[in-house]
């Protein structure tokens, strides 16, 4: 069974890319680009990975943290990785305390996010 990742980000470019990448290494992958999109997903599918970026909406808020707190509130088990250009010390206690395994800082190469899956053993079957 391939694990399964849910991509949360606005920029399209960067979805699809990071999609493509993990699809040729076996992962089987959905992409949103809202956090109402994302819950609705969470809340009937389950995922093995959410991989989020902190801002997505245009409003500059990190609803990234929303779609962590739903997840955590439901005791979902998923496994966590954040992506953001914008992290400050703050947020990525933030992320790491609602429960995310990794905070990446954008831009990263997509080897570093294939060795950030691997170290918290998410790799496909």
């Amino acid at each position: 069974m391939c694990s399964r990742i849910l991509i949360i980000d606005d920029e399209l470019a960067l979805m699809t890319a990071l999609r493509d990448y993990l699809e040729q290494r076996g992962f089987i992958c959905e992409c949103v680009h809202e956090v109402a999109e994302a819950q609705a997903l969470l809340a009937n599918v389950q995922f093995d990975v959410v991989l989020t970026d902190i801002y997505i909406s245009p409003l500059q808020e990190a609803d990234g943290l929303r779609v962590l707190s739903f997840i955590r509130e439901r005791a979902l088990n998923v496994r966590l990785v954040v992506m953001t250009a914008h992290s400050t010390p703050e947020l990525k206690a933030e992320a790491l305390r609602l429960g995310a395994a990794v905070v990446l800082q954008k831009p990263t190469s997509l080897a570093v996010l294939a060795t950030a899956l691997t170290a918290i053993a998410v790799v496909p079957a």
